[in-house]
């Protein structure tokens, strides 16, 4: 017969374990989880991002966000993907709100640069301005720069910008929308020879371990992979007018490059004359000659939209890139 002191003994490591089978419970369920977002994306030769042979960007984004999730995963991390191949193209909306549906800690949202003159280097990332995100999405995107960093790209920080309905870049405003930290990572220029000998030499793997180091490295100082970050309201998205007469709240053009972000892109017509079908006529520096279709200059001014000068960037090109990269 069990005395009423062991009795009592037993009740209470029965109490105890259901506490501590509940708590690791409740912790699996709210470990942390991050969603990554390989920029992009589109059947064929559409939504390339930046292309630079041997690269194109919607096709390197989604290798480094492979390497990224499995090493994320082995840390313990619940890990998603807005898209599994090179065809997908969800829109900016769709992919944060999937971050929203599976309950994201984070969004991470992969990309590389290019510019016209090919003379710009490193790595940069980019917040939301808005006060807990802003915290979350530079804790993040530091600790990412300082991996990115050691394998010998030029650092130039984690950024904001400020557009006519809140954050400047789409995927920014959607993601905190839907009450989800987000960040945009752009890794390097693809079309540097600085930038490129360290892509060629690190690759893929050596880019997505480098972003992989960097958030375990945040997420062991919040709390481990069995932490989950305290959720804060979503900002308000305001659709509104920007200069250029688009509307600010709409989704970026997947086939656009992500760093032009809300601001839509057209031909100022004054650059390159047009012939009767109103269709554009380039002739590029080595007096190469051929004719684009308003939807298909609209898509090369993208990649060049965030510098200001689009066409001034366009002229400098061979046509027959400029071909490769309107679909042609």
């Amino acid at each position: 017969m069990f005395s009423r002191n062991k009795l009592i003994s037993g009740f209470l490591k029965t109490a105890l374990l259901g506490l501590f089978l509940t708590a690791v419970i409740s912790t699996k369920a709210n470990a942390m989880t991050v969603v990554i977002d390989p920029g992009h994306g589109g059947g064929g030769t559409t939504g390339p991002g930046a292309i630079y042979p041997p690269y194109m960007e919607k096709s390197l984004n989604l290798a480094v966000a492979s390497q990224l999730k499995a090493e994320l995963e082995g840390a313990g991390i619940k890990t998603y993907m807005t898209r599994t191949s090179d065809d997908q193209a969800p829109s900016l909306d769709a992919r944060a709100a999937y971050a929203q549906s599976v309950n994201a800690d984070l969004l991470v949202s992969i990309h590389f640069n290019s510019s016209g003159d090919h003379t710009r280097n490193g790595s940069e990332v980019w917040t939301s301005m808005y006060s807990s995100y802003y915290t979350t999405g530079y804790s993040v995107g530091k600790n990412i720069l300082s991996q990115l960093s050691s394998l010998g790209f030029a650092s130039k920080g984690v950024k904001t910008k400020l557009g006519n309905s809140g954050d400047y870049y789409g995927l920014l405003r959607y993601g905190v929308a839907c009450g989800v930290p987000s960040i945009i990572v752009e890794h390097c220029y693809i079309d540097n020879e600085i930038d490129r000998a360290i892509l060629d030499a690190k690759g893929a793997a050596g880019i997505g371990h480098a972003d992989a180091m960097g958030i375990i490295s945040y997420v062991n100082s919040v709390g481990g992979a069995g932490a989950s970050l305290p959720k804060t309201n979503p900002v308000k998205l305001t659709e509104g007018a920007t200069s250029d007469g688009n509307t600010a709240g709409a989704a970026v053009n997947p086939t656009v490059k992500a760093n032009s972000g809300s601001k839509g892109a057209t031909s100022s017509g004054t650059g390159f004359p047009k012939d009767a079908a109103g269709n554009i006529i380039y002739t590029d520096p080595s007096g190469n000659t051929g004719t684009f279709t308003p939807e298909q200059w609209n898509k090369l001014l993208g990649n060049w939209a965030y510098t200001g000068k689009p066409e001034e960037h366009i002229r400098k090109v061979p046509l027959g890139d400029l071909k490769q990269m309107a679909g042609i």
